[in-house]
């Protein structure tokens, strides 16, 4: 798998401080962040049905083992393989369904993916979205980490709310203030995720800035 890294930039943390302050005051304290990606749109999309609903750490392993099985996610292999052979790897039966369907879009060509980056965001979801196994959160993680959309900001994902919850001590996160937040970080949604997905794992409370 072709990886690489995004790191927040300069640019993104002066206007993120700038416009919102208690997102700032943790950025300063965190300093810059980066994320690895997968820079294969379809290797992505099938990294990311497999870490659908499972923790980062047995995505990881079940991710290693299908990906060494199937090199690049060779989508011929993966058609022809067995239910049980790809279920020994660590998948449930509905992600291997998943996967194959993926697959067969490579495979049959029934979607470009070698210019999905050429797409604008809408577009990248209207041809998403119809594969089985494939939702919101797959797409919007396929956005970030292979496209390297820098306007997106997934509700659906908890740890992204987990964060917005640390960082602004509320209770639970609503569609409305979930909204609000996307549009103060405007056009940084993405950077900011960084953040608040780093928020989420601090081991102690985070205090409002004085």
């Amino acid at each position: 798998m072709s990886s690489d890294a995004i790191t927040v930039s300069q640019s993104a943390i002066d206007h993120l401080s700038s416009k919102d302050k208690i997102l700032g005051a943790y950025i300063s304290k965190v300093g810059p962040l980066s994320r690895d990606t997968l820079e294969d749109p379809y290797q992505s999309t099938i990294d990311c049905i497999i870490a659908q609903q499972v923790s980062g750490k047995a995505a990881q392993s079940i991710g290693n083992k299908v990906f060494t099985r199937f090199p690049e996610g060779d989508p011929k292999a993966i058609l022809e393989a067995s239910e049980d052979e790809m279920r020994a790897l660590g998948l449930s039966r509905s992600k291997v369904s998943y996967i194959k369907k993926v697959a067969q879009t490579k495979q049959d060509k029934t979607i470009d993916w070698d210019n999905l980056n050429t797409l604008p965001t809408q577009q990248v979801f209207d041809t998403l979205l119809p594969i089985k196994g494939v939702g919101l959160w797959t797409v919007e993680m396929v956005l970030i980490f292979s496209l390297k959309r820098m306007d997106v900001m997934s509700y659906d994902d908890l740890g992204i709310r987990r964060g917005i919850m640390r960082l602004y001590h509320v209770e639970k996160v609503s569609k409305e203030f979930f909204a609000e937040l996307r549009d103060r970080f405007e056009p940084y949604q993405t950077y900011a995720s960084f953040y608040l997905w780093s928020a989420s794992m601090e081991k102690e409370p985070i205090p409002f800035p004085q």
